[in-house]
């Protein structure tokens, strides 16, 4: 048995808020959810062999979420049910343009600790690429633990993708996290950022003048998601390469960075290493399209059916966009 993406993180039941207008109250559609999660889904639904580590509450909204990873075949022998702590919820509130306000009911980081001593053997020996990230990533006693994954699995020559997914108004001590979130950045291979984790780390608003600060301090290959502005790549000459957002009609944005790193590691995996960083445009437009495909309907993975509907989506596109 053998795997091609292992993804660390968190799993987290998302309740995405259905208001209706001219009523006062409003209903919740569930969805399991988690950065690193939505990442895992839609790699699996793209035809990857993706297994997760994770922990989870044993509890009913655990065992919901067990079974839908297990109905996508994704390997979940790596994830730990505790006993001592309850499944995490996220609630989303949706705002007029498609974008997602969170709030969190959340286990202490101690309690979502996956220690590497406790991941099935061949998970780690077998798998390509390891992709990680968000909170899991940065919060002390998580980051400990994120660092041993990537310290071993580097000496394997195992890929490592990084998606820090920072949200800067539920972090307290924001130095300690720069730092944790720059170390891990000098150990990745690839790491997908949004504006806001770059104004986070840079302080700047300019995405190329961010870009070319951020590279001096870390050695990973970096793309710039911008939303509907498109994407960016700058690679070790200080050479951008861009690609814009394909346009759709938005239910919402969530789960559409965690689509974008998806593509990513889905084109990664079919090209290798070395071809995959020279063909970068192609692999970001490819990226757009099941980001965009993710957007046209609520919650982080519903709308994408597998990797069918992305050629089909992308076949249905100007020529000019995607071989220029």
């Amino acid at each position: 048995m053998f795997i091609d993406t292992l993804f660390l993180g968190g799993t987290s039941i998302d309740l995405i808020q259905n208001k209706q207008k001219g009523r006062s109250a409003f209903g919740f559609s569930a969805s399991i959810g988690g950065s690193i999660t939505n990442s895992a889904i839609i790699s699996a639904k793209l035809g990857l062999k993706t297994g997760l580590l994770s922990r989870i509450g044993s509890d009913p909204l655990g065992d919901f979420a067990i079974d839908f990873l297990d109905s996508y075949k994704i390997n979940t022998k790596g994830i730990i049910n505790n006993s001592g702590a309850r499944t995490s919820i996220a609630i989303a509130n949706i705002d007029k343009s498609g974008v997602a306000k969170y709030t969190f009911y959340k286990n202490s980081p101690k309690d979502s600790v996956v220690p590497i001593n406790s991941v099935p053997g061949y998970l780690l020996d077998t798998c390509k690429v390891f992709h990680t990230g968000s909170s899991y990533s940065y919060q002390k006693e998580t980051f400990e633990e994120t660092l041993k994954f990537i310290k071993y699995l580097k000496k394997r020559n195992v890929f490592i993708s990084y998606d820090p997914n920072i949200r800067p108004n539920s972090i307290v001590d924001k130095t300690s996290v720069k730092n944790r979130v720059l170390r891990l950045l000098k150990l990745a291979d690839l790491a997908k950022l949004s504006e806001i984790d770059l104004k986070y780390l840079t302080g700047q608003k300019n995405p190329v003048t961010g870009l070319k600060r951020l590279k001096k301090l870390v050695k990973s290959e970096l793309v710039l998601t911008l939303g509907p502005k498109g994407a960016i790549y700058l690679d070790h000459n200080d050479s951008l390469t861009r690609v814009p957002a394909f346009k759709v009609k938005i239910a919402d944005t969530i789960g559409a960075g965690d689509a974008f790193t998806a593509g990513l590691i889905y084109r990664l995996i079919k090209q290798g290493r070395t071809k995959f960083f020279s063909n970068m445009k192609h692999n970001m437009i490819f990226a757009s399209a099941v980001s965009a495909i993710i957007c046209t309907k609520k919650g982080g993975h519903e709308a994408l059916k597998n990797i069918k509907q992305v050629k089909l989506f992308l076949s249905n596109k100007p020529p000019k966009l995607l071989f220029s």
